[in-house]
């Protein structure tokens, strides 16, 4: 009897020593093994501070968020775009400020729609709601001046991820086909106007101040 115990002991032993063994193997396996998809409020913050970072470039106070912080969180040619887009953007700020005080400040909200992964590459659906803030004074509006612009572009943004595992924004494509664009996009970087253009005229019809969705 008492050798029988002994030996089931040392089965019963030998056997959890190997299922802890088993259980470590996999959770160092499981550890090792990148995220199959990215966390969808880390995409969704990023996509928020890209948009933000756009129209922050088109008003008279540009320094909201610092710019690189949205451009380590790009790819390399993505990076070199959005600089150059930026730079558009100050441009184009620079004349509707030049004509009629321009913007002071923006608003920007992200809602992602959809989002799908596959392997390295993550695309999201997103729709971007801002306001662009213009400098009439609390009196101006109460006598009927708008307060702000308001508009909103679907986007599809892509992102990979780097060796680090880190996901970039890689591209957005602004879905603004059949209608006027936001003054937040520009058709090519070439096309924005230098500081000393001529003025542009009016920057479109002013929405009613309604709460963004």
């Amino acid at each position: 009897m008492r050798m029988r115990a002994s030996h089931r002991r040392i089965v019963v032993s030998v056997l959890a020593t190997a299922l802890l063994s088993a259980g470590t193997a996999a959770s160092a396996d499981s550890a090792n093994q990148p995220s199959t998809a990215p966390d969808s409020g880390q995409l969704s913050l990023l996509a928020e501070r890209y948009l933000q970072q756009r129209a922050d470039a088109l008003t008279t106070n540009p320094a909201r968020l610092r710019s690189a912080d949205v451009l380590s969180a790009a790819t390399g040619p993505m990076r070199a775009e959005l600089q150059r887009d930026l730079a558009a953007l100050a441009r184009k700020g620079n004349v509707y400020k030049k004509a009629d005080g321009g913007y002071t400040y923006a608003e920007v909200d992200v809602t992602v729609l959809d989002t799908t992964t596959n392997g390295d590459t993550t695309t999201s659906h997103i729709t971007e709601y801002g306001r662009l803030h213009l400098p009439f004074t609390a009196a101006e509006v109460a006598d009927g001046a708008p307060e702000y612009e308001e508009y909103s572009v679907p986007h599809t943004l892509t992102f990979t991820r780097n060796t680090s595992g880190a996901w970039l924004l890689a591209k957005d494509k602004a879905e603004v086909d059949g209608g006027p664009a936001p003054s937040t996009q520009i058709a090519d970087p070439a096309d924005a106007p230098a500081p000393d253009s001529e003025n542009e005229g009016d920057k479109g019809t002013a929405s009613a101040t309604t709460e963004l969705l």
